[in-house]
């Protein structure tokens, strides 16, 4: 889920040579100078998985705020993390996230627990009880 060192050598290296749009054999002729051709389209891969770079076309890649795509792997990781601490608490809730990048949490449990999540109510998440 995180970023490897090389994902993120490459990534602002990517960024300093080509600021946002590149072709993904010019990527490489640069990368290569740092190690194998098949690592680095392997870590340019796995950063559009991630959503650091999306892909236009074929060979086309735009890179995306960086700001942006952190706060991205930021919710998705607190999210993961709320859904498995209220599992293992055995507290029914459900956890995802909405289209304006929320977190969205619907819980029935103790008070303690609620009381808790309401405070994180606002710009990151939106909690709502349903009992």
């Amino acid at each position: 889920m995180w970023l490897s060192k090389r994902e993120v050598a490459y990534l602002l290296l990517l960024r300093k040579v080509f600021v946002d749009r590149f072709n993904l054999g010019e990527a490489l002729d640069i990368l290569e100078l740092f190690g194998p051709r098949r690592v680095a389209r392997k870590v340019i891969k796995r950063l559009v998985s991630k959503g650091f770079i999306r892909r236009l076309g074929n060979l086309d890649y735009n890179i995306r705020d960086l700001e942006e795509s952190l706060w991205n792997l930021l919710l998705d990781y607190l999210s993961q993390r709320l859904q498995r601490n209220l599992r293992s608490r055995g507290i029914d809730a459900s956890v995802r996230r909405d289209d304006s990048g929320r977190i969205v949490v619907e819980v029935c449990g103790d008070t303690r627990i609620l009381e808790a999540l309401f405070r994180l109510n606002g710009k990151l998440f939106i909690v709502k009880e349903v009992c």
